[in-house]
């Protein structure tokens, strides 16, 4: 999460179940750890090693969608 130009968290995870649940459980971490609203979010991204051809890749592509558009 970026904050002022800069980042101020980051969240590593590796999955082995539903990719949605973690996602939301993730992102529901971050925003409680950083006392953040979901509406204040303005910049959300995948990184690391992601296959950009992958269904993970698509679902976390939706996910941001989903929470940029409230």
């Amino acid at each position: 999460m970026i904050k002022a130009g800069k980042l101020i968290d980051t969240l590593d995870f590796s999955f082995q179940g539903n990719l949605d649940d973690l996602l939301i459980a993730a992102v529901d971490k971050i925003m409680k750890r950083n006392k953040i609203e979901t509406l204040s979010l303005k910049t959300v991204k995948v990184s690391g090693k992601v296959n950009k051809e992958s269904s993970a890749y698509k679902i976390a592509q939706t996910f941001i969608e989903a929470i940029k558009s409230r």
